[in-house]
């Protein structure tokens, strides 16, 4: 026979992987050995959905199988074997096909579209579901294929895009931003200043109440930061470098500074190192007065101070490599040479930025040293402090005044500071 007829079968996905012959469809014969061997080159193998073997109408029709199966005409007992081992091997697996159809309404859907078909031998069977004398390699029940991800909301996501910021419009916003947060208000304090008469100016600046407040506030400022300049480095180091138990609840407690008001930070310290509460009882019998004093004023700007240093070491002191450490060891460097020579210099811009805002936070400090200083000229009283006396007298003059000096000499020094950094990076 020169020809073959149309031929197809369906495919169910079994739970490890493979695939069987579902069903055989109505209309459609599975071609034999004999008629796949006599098409043209290409027939018997499977495409997208399964085995199609092309033929002409006519020989369709003249090949009409009896209800008894297929006729075979010609061909050795072996190829007539084979094609009998092949339909029987179809009709069991459409019979459990329709088993697991009736029983599964789920999986009795349509087989061509949930369940692609793979490529398939010359006999029909699967490449390596079968073993050589045909029969099934595993039996497992039939399930289901799982049902195909709607991927429209994927595509909607992908198709999400952050607004594109250029150059301009970055420009802009960050101009804005520090024209009316920065700008503005230093350039209002200077226009009220330059409105004053210089020799006024001068006067107001140079009394002797406003020199004594410059040099309070100034030296207690410096002490303040090198204080915390010193511990806060000692502890940066300790958080960093060691484990031990209560190490995440230290490391929140550094953060309070920031989060509590400092009227109540000048309340806790008022309380603590008075008269009423016992290390204020104890620093009393030594003859250390700590509340209304300069000594009071100094452990104000400490407490609000503090956590600058310690934030501004623990990332860089992160980074820096045990190795180079081990490698002076090994040379010979003892252990506080190894920590002059290899780990202080990576560290020193960062102690010096943290230093600089620590004063800077001290210098401008007015919540807690309200209420731990006694606020009198010529003892105490800073110039934050100062200019709220000012303002409360209605002398807008001075209050101006004080506060440019303030800002301006703020300024110089943290120009010298960033200076001084970029002096030592260069180097």
């Amino acid at each position: 026979m020169d020809t073959a007829v149309h031929a197809r079968a369906a495919t169910l996905r079994w739970p490890c992987g493979l695939r069987q012959p579902a069903r055989r469809l109505p209309g459609w014969r599975l071609a034999s050995d004999s008629a796949l061997h006599a098409g043209r080159p290409g027939l018997g193998r499977y495409q997208r959905q399964g085995l199609r073997v092309e033929a002409s109408s006519a020989a369709a029709a003249a090949f009409d199988p009896p209800p008894g199966g297929l006729p075979l005409q010609g061909g050795s007992s072996a190829v007539r074997a084979s094609a009998a081992r092949v339909e029987a091997e179809v009709e069991a697996v459409a019979l459990a096909a329709a088993a697991a159809a009736d029983a599964s309404p789920s999986a009795s859907g349509s087989f061509d579209s949930a369940f692609p078909a793979r490529p398939r031998n010359l006999n029909g069977n699967a490449d390596s579901d079968q073993d050589g004398e045909g029969h099934d390699a595993q039996d497992t029940p039939l399930t289901p294929a799982p049902a195909p991800v709607d991927v429209g909301s994927f595509r909607n996501a992908a198709g999400f895009k952050l607004p594109n910021l250029s150059a301009p419009i970055t420009w802009t916003l960050m101009l804005s931003y520090m024209a009316f947060m920065l700008i503005m208000p230093i350039t209002a304090l200077l226009q009220k200043a330059s409105a004053i008469p210089l020799n006024v100016f001068i006067a107001r600046a140079t009394e002797p109440v406003a020199l004594h407040a410059y040099y309070v506030t100034f030296s207690c400022s410096l002490l303040a930061a090198a204080i915390n300049c010193v511990f806060g480095f000692l502890l940066a180091w300790v958080l960093v470098r060691y484990k031990f138990p209560g190490k995440k609840l230290l490391d929140a407690a550094v953060d309070l500074p920031f989060a509590l008001p400092t009227s109540v930070a000048g309340l806790t310290l008022a309380t603590v190192y008075g008269d009423e509460f016992f290390i204020g009882q104890f620093l009393i019998s030594k003859g250390v007065q700590v509340v209304f004093t300069r000594l009071g004023v100094v452990i104000a700007m400490i407490f609000v101070s503090f956590p600058f240093v310690v934030r501004t070491m623990q990332p860089v002191m992160q980074e820096i490599q045990r190795e180079m450490e081990e490698a002076a060891w090994s040379l010979g460097a003892s252990q506080w040479r190894t920590f002059t020579d290899v780990v202080l210099p990576p560290l020193l811009p960062a102690l010096l930025t943290g230093t600089a805002l620590a004063f800077s936070r001290a210098l401008g400090e007015f919540g807690s040293i309200v209420i731990v200083s006694s606020n009198f000229a010529f003892k105490d009283l800073i110039a934050p402090v100062l200019i709220f006396q000012c303002l409360e007298q209605y002398d807008y003059v001075g209050a101006t005044v004080i506060g440019t000096v303030l800002l301006l000499i703020s300024l110089c020094m943290m120009l010298a500071v960033n200076k001084l950094q970029s002096m030592r990076k260069g180097g």
